[in-house]
């Protein structure tokens, strides 16, 4: 799939999701959206890196918490707080001090076929 078509779809799903952003703002965030997909972001999403990331969302479509209405009334859960890392990249518009971790501290790497060395690659 085409990255440009990749930001269409997220478009439409982040439209529906926050119906009050502006169109450049869920613009962004769907760009945010297809960059993170593309770091592999998900690889490690539980519920309170969920949350972060929603109010990254959120944040990067400049919206406030209060803008968004979850389906789920009873998420997010209000005895877990967001995760105080991300293992996603910062936009320029996060202008908070939460640090970026490739994984969550507690975990070990995902596990997958090792990684054959390319062409002209040493040893």
């Amino acid at each position: 799939m085409r990255g440009e078509d990749a930001v269409e779809i997220v478009k439409v799903s982040l439209a529906l999701a926050f119906p009050t952003a502006t169109v450049e703002g869920i613009a962004r965030a769907a760009e945010t959206v297809v960059r993170w997909g593309a770091e592999d972001a998900a690889a490690y999403l539980d519920e309170p890196l969920t949350q972060r990331m929603l109010l990254d969302l959120l944040q990067v479509a400049g919206l406030s918490e209060n803008d968004y209405t979850p389906a789920d009334p009873h998420w997010p859960n209000a005895d877990l707080p967001p995760a105080n890392y991300r293992t996603w990249s910062r936009t320029e518009l996060m202008d908070d001090g939460i640090s970026f971790l490739p994984r969550p501290p507690d975990e070990p790497p995902p596990r997958g076929p090792t990684p054959r060395p390319g062409p002209g690659a040493a040893g």
